[in-house]
């Protein structure tokens, strides 16, 4: 029977191996980090400037403990640095981190941040319209575009998060950033040798261990690598989260002018997923319900066709836990160059290289008979009468990305700068779904990884659902001048052009001894281009106030999954996804006082909506027209003194559908249009607030913040929405003092969800009218602690 799937995705010597080799062979350039701004402990005797990553102003005076920092740039920008991360869980994902900061909202069901299922919308826009980039790396998935928050390394090892919504920067290598920007910087290497060790423990049997080793100066390279193991049980339902990670840095300083940067993050998770909910669900289950944690045996002989949707020992073990996990491993390493090539010309390059192999698993019912060797074989003909049994069928992307980012900066002097270069990115996609042998009387899956003992037909080739290969070729090129014709004015123009080139191959039922009746192909390759023009200009009038204003257009190819379904379903390919941004913002610095407003506007074009065809269970993509994104967004941090700060963010969102959304027909499907003209875009709240007090002084901080959030419609008729919350957050820390060759001994206390408010919010998966299909949502964590001790020895 085929089944939809939903894409999630031991420490290995190997991969530990190959880190030290890392941080004893190369290094990485230091990025403008001021240690002291931003509470780290690393310090480093010459800081150089990423020109990769120059509009991201990673050495920014830090405000409000870190959640805020000032900045000159004509558009709106959020950075939190190593100080308010390192006041967080210690591992916290990085959705729970840009939280605080306007336009945000953000979702996820594991307080300890060890689940790829979180997710979140700025400024309306959703996570996969969003570009995330780790050290001036894009890990956006290639194919659809959805970051995975649990693979991009520890929170204690960023120095600096950056949050630029509306928009990315011209020289950032993103693929389908059509609403904003997300990028992490990792901490520089210190000078001087240390080890920075942290044990967590916490609600449901939290556990982290954690170590970094800084090698310190050894010649012109010093280094760090972390390793860390993380777990907890899921605080509903059955089963545990447990990611083991190593990444590494090191910086080789060739001389003032010229520097080289390597980086390396592997992740290895074991994870469950948490079911998403309906209201409904809760309303009739309660807030802890989840998948089932018992197991029905199977009848003798298996379910029959008329069992199925039936039988309550079906319905048990088609929501039984120990079939729906999220296995995964990744790797990203990199190399950054900085080069100074003349005294007017500079030289970044990065070039780099990803590898993901896992999957998300979900339950499925397939006709199985005895082979001719015993085992258990796929019936050819998956419609006809047979014995059905539960099988995991295991979701299975495996990813090849290399790619190489190139920018040239000539000072062309009068205050001038010209910046260009190119970026290019050759990604190859293998995914399928396979099943794997269940036991019926247990449950017990014979595998979880997807890689062996598959279920096959009786030709020896294994079943699968479907099987799919892209090949997605990225070239971008960019050209922006920097114009400085007063010590009031600063001037940024430039545009891109980018290029996507997507060849798919699609397969149904490959192998298929019945190929007559099952099996179908589809090749398809498709192409991509835009011009994207930017524009935008700063006045400050006085050192206090800046006025700004900025117009940029983006981009981004359909996802690699609409090519075949589309085409197999004879519809016609979707548009790719543009938008117009607009920003008007002011920015306010007296004494204590700090605040930065911005006003935008974002006209949003052929927007994707996605339909599910109910015979072969495709997803297929059509344009929903025109979506406008307008609203107000404003923080602000107020110094009192004596080791206190109080800090805000609010934000003001109307995402609206501009038409009525029409369905076309399909072979199975009639043609439907729904009344969506002026509706709020499903997961935008229209406000949002949040609130923090800072104590910190002599070694004792203590923080106090609350996020409000406004209610969110589920589909896009408004006709379903989740109610408003505001969970409160809290943490107490006290530093010891130094003792031998301990350090900065701190004792840190976390609460989450202190008022212990149950709550649903941002849907995870939202229908077009919830009367016809209920969406479903993300269930908030309850109240939940973490202490965790940590020290820097040496």
């Amino acid at each position: 029977m085929p089944t939809s799937a939903v894409r999630r995705h031991t420490i290995l010597w190997l991969a530990l191996a190959a880190a030290l080799a890392l941080g004893s062979t190369s290094s990485v350039h230091a990025d403008d980090q001021q240690a002291q701004a931003t509470g780290s402990t690393d310090t480093t005797d010459k800081a150089h400037k990423s020109t990769t990553l120059s509009t991201v102003n990673v050495n920014a005076q830090t405000l409000a403990g870190g959640l805020m920092a000032t900045q000159d740039q004509p558009k709106q920008v959020s950075t939190i640095s190593a100080q308010a991360i390192a006041e967080q869980p210690i591992t916290a994902d990085y959705t729970q981190m840009i939280n605080s900061a306007p336009g945000v909202n953000s979702a996820s069901y594991d307080g300890f941040g060890l689940t790829d299922s979180s997710s979140y919308t700025i400024r309306g826009f959703n996570a996969s319209e969003i570009g995330v980039t780790l050290d001036g790396v894009p890990v956006n998935d290639a194919g659809d575009y959805i970051p995975y928050a649990s693979e991009y390394g520890e929170a204690r090892n960023y120095e600096s998060i950056t949050v630029s919504p509306g928009s990315a920067d011209l020289d950032m290598p993103d693929l389908g950033a059509v609403g904003g920007h997300v990028s992490f910087i990792t901490k520089t290497p210190t000078q001087n040798f240390n080890i920075f060790a942290g044990q967590s423990f916490g609600s449901d049997d939290a556990r982290s261990t954690y170590i970094r080793i800084n090698t310190g100066d050894t010649g012109p390279v010093r280094s760090w690598i972390s390793i860390s193991q993380n777990s907890d049980d899921k605080w509903r339902g059955g089963g545990q989260d447990d990611i083991h990670r190593v990444q590494a840095k090191s910086v080789w300083t060739i001389n003032d002018s010229n520097s080289i940067t390597a980086n390396f993050n592997y992740n290895h998770e074991e994870n469950y997923f948490y079911q998403p909910l309906t209201k409904a669900q809760v309303n009739q289950y309660g807030y802890h319900y989840d998948y089932g944690t018992t197991w029905a045996p199977t009848p003798s002989g298996g379910f029959t066709a008329s069992q199925l949707y039936s039988d309550p020992a079906f319905f048990t073990q088609n929501s039984y836990y120990k079939l729906y996990q999220n296995p995964f491993k990744s790797w990203v390493a990199s190399l950054d160059g900085e080069f100074k090539l003349s005294q007017n010309l500079s030289l970044s390059v990065i070039p780099y290289f990803q590898f993901g192999d896992g999957n998300g698993s979900f339950a499925g019912f397939l006709p199985l008979q005895t082979g001719a060797n015993g085992q258990p074989q796929v019936q050819a003909n998956q419609a006809a009468s047979g014995s059905y049994y539960a099988v995991l069928e295991a979701y299975r992307p495996i990813t090849y990305r290399p790619g190489i980012n190139a920018k040239f900066t000539l000072d062309l002097g009068l205050d001038n700068t010209l910046d260009w270069g190119i970026w290019y990115e050759r990604s190859r996609q293998l995914e399928y779904i396979d099943g794997q042998y269940v036991d019926p009387q247990t449950g017990e899956p014979d595998a979880i990884w997807g890689d062996r003992d598959v279920l096959t037909y009786s030709n020896g080739l294994p079943w699968k659902n479907y099987q799919e290969y892209d090949l997605t070729t990225v070239e971008k090129a960019f050209i922006q001048d920097t114009w400085n014709p007063s010590d009031a004015w600063t001037i940024n123009a430039g545009f891109a052009y980018l290029h996507t080139d997507r060849e798919n191959q699609f397969a149904l039922y490959p192998g298929n001894p019945d190929p007559a009746d099952w099996t179908s192909y589809e090749n398809t390759d498709d192409r991509y281009h835009r011009f994207l023009p930017s524009l935008g200009a700063s006045w400050k009038p006085d050192d206090n106030n800046q006025i700004y204003y900025s117009i940029t257009r983006t981009f981004r190819a359909p996802q690699d999954s609409s090519t075949y379904g589309n085409s197999l379903l004879h519809l016609p390919a979707p548009l790719p996804e543009s938008a117009w941004s607009n920003e008007l913002g002011w920015r306010f610095t007296d004494g204590p006082w700090t605040v930065h407003t911005d006003a935008y506007l974002a006209n949003m074009g052929n927007r994707t909506a996605v339909g599910l065809d109910p015979d072969t269970f495709i997803n297929y993509y059509i344009n929903a027209g025109p979506v406008r994104m307008a609203g107000f967004e404003a923080e602000g941090n107020l110094d009192l003194g004596h080791g206190v700060s109080l800090y805000s963010s609010y934000s003001y969102t109307q995402a609206q559908v501009k038409n009525d959304l029409y369905l076309p027909a399909t072979a199975d499907t009639a043609a439907a249009s729904y009344n969506t003209a002026g509706k709020q875009f499903p997961g935008t709240p229209r406000n949002m607030a949040y609130f923090g007090a800072r104590y910190s002084e002599n070694g004792l901080t203590l923080n106090l913040n609350g996020k409000f959030t406004g209610s969110e419609y589920g589909d896009f008729l408004n006709s379903e929405r989740v109610a408003s919350n505001f969970t409160v957050n809290g943490s107490a820390s006290y530093e010891l003092p130094d003792f031998s060759v301990l350090h900065k001994t701190t004792i840190a206390l976390n609460l989450l969800n202190i008022l212990n408010r149950h709550y649903l919010a941002l849907p995870a998966s939202p229908t077009i009218d919830a009367a016809e299909s209920s969406p479903t949502y993300y269930v908030g964590a309850p109240r939940q602690w973490y202490l965790t001790i940590s020290t820097t020895l040496f």
